[in-house]
C-alpha cells in the first residue's frame, strides 16, 4: 500500500513538482482550448457574420441608389441619372451579390441560402424591368396618348383650323347677310372649340386634374353642336365652301376619336409606361428583395449576437477557471510544500535534539522512532544502533 511517510525525500520533492507542474499544464491546456474556440468564434464574426451583414447593407443601398436614379431619368431625362445607375450595379449590387456567393457555404443557417437564391432571381427580374423603364422612359413610346397628340391630334387640328379659315375667308368674301354672318360665327366657334378641346386635352395629359379633362368634354361638346348648326345651313354655302366643308367633316370625324384616345389612355394607369412599371414592376421587386436582405439580416444579426455572447461566456468562464485554479494550486502547494517539509524536518529535529542531549552528557537511554522506511528512516534507525553501541561500550567500561 502507498505510504507518502515512507518515499524518499527526492521522490517527495519530485512529486511536489510534478504535482504543480501537471496543474500548471492543466491550466495552460484549458486555456489555449478556451482561447482557441474565442478565435474560432472571433474569425466567424470578422470573416462571415460581419460581412454578410455588410453585403447585405451595400445590397440594399445600391438598390436604393439604383431606384431613385431611374426615377430621376423619368423626370428630368438627364445623362447623370443613366451613369448613376450604372454605378449603382457596378460598385453596389453585383459586388454584393457576388460576396454573398462567396460566403453562402460557410453559412450555419440553411434558409439563407435559400433566399439568396430568390433574391438573385429578383435581383435578375429588377434589373431587366429597369432597363425596359430606361429604354422607353425618354421616347414618344412611352406615353401613347402623349404620341397621339403629337402625331395626329396636333397636325389634324392644324390642317382643320387651316381649313376653316379658308372658309371664313371664302364668307366674307361674299355679301355679308345675316344667315353669310351665322355661318362666320359658327365657322369661328368650330375653330376655338377643336383649339381649346386640344388645349385642355395636352394640359389634362400633363397635369392629370379632372378639370382639364371636363373642359375638353365640354369644349368638344360644343364643337359638335356648332357643327350641326353649320350643317343644318349647308345650303347657304358657297361650292368652294362646300369643297372645304367635306374636308373639315372629314377632319372633325377624325379628329374626334382621337381626342377622346388621349382622354382614355391619359384616365388609365398605363398611360405612362414608365411610371406604370416602376410601380407595378420594379417598385414591388425592389421591395421583395429589401424584405429577404432584411430576413438575412436579422438572421445574421442574430448569429452575431450568439457568437459574440459565446465570446464572453468563454471569456467569463476562463477567468473564473484561472482564478479557481490559481486557489486550488496555492492550496495543493501550500498542503504538499507542508507535508514534504514536516516530513522531513520533524525526523530530523529529533535527531538533532537527540545528538544534542548525547554531547551534553544527558543521554538517557532515549531511541528515536523510526516511523518510515525512507532516508530517514534508515538515519533514525542507525542513530538508535549508535545509541546502542554506546550503550554496550558504556556498560563494559563499567564493569
Amino acid at each position: 500500500m502507498f505510504k507518502f511517510k515512507d518515499m524518499t525525500i527526492g521522490k517527495k520533492v519530485g512529486l511536489g513538482f510534478g504535482v504543480i507542474t501537471l496543474i500548471l499544464m492543466g491550466v495552460v491546456l484549458l486555456t489555449i482550448q478556451q482561447v482557441r474556440t474565442m478565435e474560432i468564434v472571433t474569425k466567424r464574426v470578422v470573416d462571415l457574420r460581419t460581412p454578410t451583414a455588410h453585403a447585405s447593407l451595400m445590397m440594399l443601398n445600391g438598390i436604393n441608389h439604383s431606384l431613385a436614379s431611374l426615377r430621376g431619368w423619368i423626370l428630368l431625362g438627364g445623362p447623370k441619372f443613366m451613369t448613376e445607375r450604372s454605378i449603382a450595379w457596378e460598385e453596389q449590387i453585383n459586388p454584393s451579390l457576388t460576396l454573398m456567393h462567396e460566403l453562402a457555404p460557410s453559412w450555419t443557417d440553411l434558409k439563407n441560402k435559400t433566399r439568396l437564391k430568390s433574391i438573385e432571381e429578383e435581383i435578375n427580374n429588377f434589373k431587366a424591368v429597369q432597363q425596359k423603364i430606361e429604354d422607353i422612359a425618354q421616347t414618344l413610346e412611352n406615353s401613347p396618348a402623349q404620341k397621339i397628340l403629337f402625331n395626329q391630334a396636333e397636325p389634324l387640328e392644324k390642317s382643320i383650323v387651316a381649313t376653316i379659315s379658308k372658309m371664313i375667308k371664302l364668307g366674307m368674301k361674299d355679301n355679308i347677310t345675316s344667315q353669310n354672318k351665322r355661318q362666320i360665327e359658327n365657322l369661328a366657334n368650330i375653330e376655338t372649340t377643336t383649339t381649346l378641346a386640344l388645349e385642355r386635352a395636352d394640359e389634362f395629359l400633363l397635369s392629370g386634374k379632372e378639370e382639364f379633362k371636363k373642359e375638353a368634354l365640354e369644349n368638344w361638346g360644343k364643337n359638335a353642336e356648332h357643327m350641326q348648326a353649320l350643317k343644318e345651313n349647308e345650303n347657304n354655302l358657297s361650292k368652294e365652301q362646300l369643297k372645304n366643308f367635306e374636308f373639315l367633316q372629314s377632319g372633325l370625324n377624325q379628329f374626334g376619336p382621337l381626342l377622346e384616345e388621349i382622354i382614355r389612355i391619359r384616365s388609365g394607369e398605363e398611360w405612362n409606361h414608365a411610371n406604370h412599371w416602376l410601380k407595378a414592376e420594379a417598385a414591388p421587386a425592389a421591395f421583395r428583395i429589401k424584405g429577404l436582405l432584411n430576413d438575412m439580416t436579422a438572421v445574421q444579426e442574430q448569429l452575431l449576437e450568439n457568437d459574440v455572447a459565446e465570446i464572453s461566456s468563454r471569456i467569463h468562464f476562463l477567468i473564473v477557471l484561472l482564478v479557481a485554479l490559481f486557489i486550488s494550486t496555492a492550496l495543493i502547494s501550500g498542503v504538499l510544500s507542508a507535508n514534504i517539509s514536516r516530513s522531513i524536518s520533524d525526523p530530523l529535529l529529533d535527531i538533532c535534539k537527540l545528538a544534542d542531549e548525547l554531547a551534553h552528557g544527558k543521554f538517557k537511554g532515549k531511541r528515536l522512532p523510526v516511523t518510515s522506511r525512507n532516508e530517514l528512516g534508515s538515519l533514525s534507525h542507525s542513530f538508535n544502533e549508535l545509541l546502542d553501541r554506546l550503550q554496550e561500550e558504556k556498560s563494559k567500561n563499567k564493569d
